[in-house]
């Protein structure tokens, strides 16, 4: 096909209707942004028709793959054909994006062709592994709710690429001049095609409990196309807690009783009890009793709720609008971790590099040894502290090194840069949640706690923080109180910030050498010039155990040097609980305002 023709594909979830409403609505706006997007779904509506895959007759991990997805059942015909027929349609079409609304496995599925996917944040507790992945892997994440709404604990580690776009209607706003009064005695009763628990038998008790009171029934076979001008002019709408219906209802802005209906991962008890919440419904506990309901139908028309706080106006163009930056440009952020060692720290290095997430550049600064670094770890893009020769006057420069890392990262294109010790492993989460950091605060400096292992350990799991240092919970960013809590062992920034630090004080300074004073110098200067030092939860680094003295005495010249230095920058001293514990071994003395080793 010609690659003239921007195409995106829909996968639309058959269960009730609303899935393949909102889909079209997304997919004409697509339309006016010059894209044609096509509707694949078990619908029969659809553009392409997929087939059923329903009956299974499996449970357990028969059916959710030892619940890593939510429906993979052995040997079912359907599952395979229409899985078949979306690869096929990808084959053939080429789709610069997939919006998945919604399966955690068409997404996994779609991604593992090689598709930019964007997907839905449905309602509802979906912290579970399959619905986890499938945010992990898509490029962006539409929800269907106000950007008020507070970001659910199960997407803050995904907040990135979550764009809240506000309730997506089908429905127009009656015209002005066609405009009706609402009637405060007409209740319209809406249930979706998901299903519900009202009985008919239900509400014709309520019916007879409101004398006085004309019902509507939007439900069975008695729906309606387009019910805007019975939204319109109804007293109250009883409603469902479906994502559609709370939508039609705030486009128009009606009174409501919402009696939200049992759906997987509670999805429509989240919606109500949002609701409740914000003052813009009525929601029961439960199906009220006969004679509760004149009250709660009055309880719902003084509301008074504001629903244009609902944001439906332009909800869907917002939606096409993310599908379209992802179908015209889903590339991400590169990452790359420096790190500095010499042949002292290769078999610790060697872990780090080959136990790093894929798709991250890694350079390695040679304090020395670099022929023999190059040969132990060839994932590595290995360079000298000096661009054309190895560290001078026999004391390792770090500051000079991590500066020259971090140039080179950049040579390198990438956008992140994240600093690991030689012996500390890159947790799970720490290059993504790093990444994710700087996303949301491009103009900062970002942490990560860090456990230390013990002898013989190796993980990258099961974090215990060293508890100097903050540990908020994952996915939360909060900012530093205590610049002398910066730790080189891991921390990260992005390139621009990088060089804004280079430009204004000169990176890590190089007057250090040695062991000793260049991080608190390095955070110190940060405090100094307004750039924001944020702790990161759930950025875990893991630190390899190896012998360390305490005080560390094989660096006492070191401490002693690079001390002074910073004495003269700052008018005091670091590294106090070093100097003081060498006072107390005799080993040096304040002579003349100087530590000094003593005779």
């Amino acid at each position: 096909m010609s690659k003239a023709r921007k195409i995106v594909g829909i996968y639309a979830h058959h269960h009730g209707s609303g899935h393949i409403r909102r889909c079209r609505r997304i997919q004409r706006e697509l339309s006016e942004l010059g894209w044609d997007a096509v509707i694949v779904s078990t619908a029969p509506d659809a553009d392409i028709v997929l087939a059923d895959d329903a009956g299974h007759g499996h449970t357990g991990r028969a059916m959710t793959a030892g619940g890593t997805l939510h429906y993979a059942p052995y040997g079912n015909r359907g599952l395979r054909e229409r899985y078949a027929t979306i690869a096929s349609w990808v084959d053939e079409n080429d789709p610069a994006a997939f919006y998945v609304d919604v399966s955690a496995e068409v997404c996994m599925f779609l991604r593992l062709m090689g598709v930019p996917v964007v997907t839905l944040a449905m309602p509802g507790l979906r912290d579970d592994a399959p619905h986890q992945l499938a945010y992990r892997q898509s490029d962006a994440i539409i929800a269907a709710w106000p950007s008020w709404v507070p970001v659910p604990d199960h997407l803050r580690t995904h907040s990135d690429r979550l764009h809240p776009v506000g309730g997506i209607t089908l429905l127009d706003r009656p015209d002005a001049a066609r405009e009706v009064d609402r009637d405060p005695q007409h209740v319209v009763v809406m249930a979706g095609r998901g299903g519900s628990t009202w009985e008919p038998g239900d509400w014709d008790a309520v019916e007879a409990a409101c004398p006085g009171y004309r019902f509507t029934f939007l439900t069975g076979e008695n729906r309606v196309d387009d019910p805007t001008e019975l939204i319109a002019s109804a007293g109250v709408v009883v409603a469902a807690g479906g994502q559609n219906s709370i939508a039609d209802i705030a486009h128009q802005g009606a009174p409501a009783v919402i009696l939200p209906q049992p759906r997987p991962f509670i999805e429509q008890k989240a919606s109500a009890t949002l609701l409740a919440r914000e003052g813009l419904a009525v929601v029961p506990e439960h199906f009220p009793a006969p004679e509760e309901w004149p009250d709660v139908l009055a309880a719902a028309r003084e509301l008074n709720a504001d629903w244009s706080r609902w944001e439906t106006a332009g909800s869907a163009r917002r939606a096409a609008e993310v599908i379209a930056r992802i179908a015209d440009d889903p590339t991400d952020s590169t990452a790359a971790i420096v790190t500095l060692a010499n042949a002292g720290r290769a078999s610790h290095l060697t872990h780090q590099v080959n136990l790093a997430p894929e798709g991250t550049d890694h350079i390695t600064v040679a304090l020395a040894d670099h022929a023999l670094l190059e040969k132990a770890v060839p994932k590595s893009h290995v360079v000298d502290v000096d661009k054309h020769s190895g560290a001078k006057g026999g004391h390792p420069n770090l500051a000079r090194a991590r500066n020259r890392g971090a140039a080179e990262a950049i040579a390198r294109g990438n956008d992140v840069l994240i600093f690991l010790d030689a012996d500390c492993l890159a947790g799970g989460d720490l290059v993504p949640l790093y990444t994710k950091a700087l996303a949301e605060h491009p103009d900062a400096v970002v942490a990560g706690p860090v456990t230390y292992m013990n002898e013989g350990e190796l993980r990258t799991v099961r974090p215990d923080p060293h508890p100097a240092r903050p540990n908020p919970p994952a996915g939360e960013i909060v900012a530093a109180d205590n610049y002398d809590l910066f730790w080189s062992l891991s921390f990260a920034c992005t390139a621009q910030t990088w060089q804004k630090i280079v430009d204004t004080f000169g990176g890590f300074d190089e007057a250090f050498s040695g062991y000793g004073g260049e991080d608190t110098d390095f955070a110190w200067n940060l405090r100094e010039h307004g750039i924001d030092l944020l702790w990161v939860g759930g950025a875990h680094a893991y630190h390899q155990w190896h012998p360390v003295s305490s005080p560390p005495w094989e660096h006492l010249d070191d401490i002693l040097r690079n001390a002074a230095v910073f004495h003269s920058k700052w008018g005091t001293w670091p590294m106090e609980g070093w100097l003081r514990a060498f006072e107390e071994a005799g080993a040096i003395a304040l002579i003349d305002g100087s530590w000094q080793r003593t005779p």
